[in-house]
């Protein structure tokens, strides 16, 4: 039977989140399920507030939390992303370290969730895992072949070929570009010594990755084991388990592909948790 309770964390005990503890939280790791964009901690289709629940049953303490300017918790005034998120990390992990000590800290992010999760973990040893759904990706050798023969071979394509040139010489003869052309173009994604920093310390730490990819990363991601492989990091294959979905939606609408996600990672977690547990918090 899992327990759920109000988290507060900042200065003034503004940010809010909820936490889902197991019976038994002795030694337990920490999950931070970290918004996507502007959503609410519950998450588009209340995928957090799902997989929050089931790592708990598991034997995780997992926190949904609104970070600053999204859901329930006030902004930042004056400051960036990246520094308001920092700042964010640093007044949780006192809260929670208040409640429970220093434990093994995972987090869990979604979009710009998986970018926030790569950048601090870039900079903070007491991650020991990240669960990432659509991370950026790095592309490897054989990316743009791929991405050619996919486009030749994609039917939707040649019957609406008509419609994608109008649309082309439309953007091209006025000047226009759509702000949604790439998916990256709304997101604070980590830059390349973000991701060499937080690969390397989760290979050095022994830590353990979760990747998802869907359709919405495909182009960047076009093939099973392209991340690790692309990274370049020795050790990392070992640590990384990838997954790829090319007929998901990014935000998990459809309820059998939500209900395969959370299978997933409560697979992946179960099995994680021993070793995780052994790990030492920093």
């Amino acid at each position: 039977m899992i327990k759920e309770r109000i988290f507060t964390y900042g200065e003034h005990q503004h940010g809010i989140g909820v936490l889902s503890e197991p019976e038994d939280t002795f030694n337990s790791p920490i999950v931070v399920l970290l918004n996507a964009g502007l959503s609410h901690r519950a998450e588009p289709y209340r995928l957090n507030v799902l997989l929050g629940r089931q790592l708990a049953e598991l034997g995780y303490i997992a926190l949904r939390v609104d970070l600053s300017g999204k859901g329930d918790s006030p902004a930042h005034e004056t400051m960036t992303n990246r520094e308001s998120v920092a700042l964010d990390w640093s007044f949780m992990k006192k809260s929670l370290e208040k409640l429970y000590g220093s434990r093994p800290l995972l987090i869990f992010g979604l979009c710009s969730g998986a970018d926030n999760g790569i950048k601090l973990c870039a900079q903070d040893p007491s991650i020991k895992g990240l669960i990432l759904l659509d991370p950026v990706s790095r592309q490897d050798e054989g990316f743009a072949k791929r991405e050619l023969f996919r486009k030749l071979t994609n039917p939707n394509k040649w019957l609406n070929i008509h419609k994608i040139v109008s649309r082309r010489l439309k953007q091209n003869t006025s000047g226009e570009r759509s702000l949604l052309s790439s998916p990256m173009d709304l997101r604070d994604e980590p830059n390349e010594d973000d991701m060499d920093r937080c690969f390397e310390s989760l290979v050095e730490k022994d830590g353990r990755v979760l990747a998802v990819f869907t359709s919405q990363t495909l182009y960047h991601y076009n093939k099973l084991g392209q991340f690790a492989s692309a990274m370049g990091i020795k050790g990392l294959e070992p640590i990384i388990e990838e997954v790829f979905w090319p007929n998901a939606k990014h935000i998990f609408s459809i309820e059998v592909h939500r209900q395969r996600l959370i299978g997933t990672i409560t697979d992946w977690a179960n099995k994680q948790l021993d070793h995780l547990k052994t790990l030492k918090p920093e």
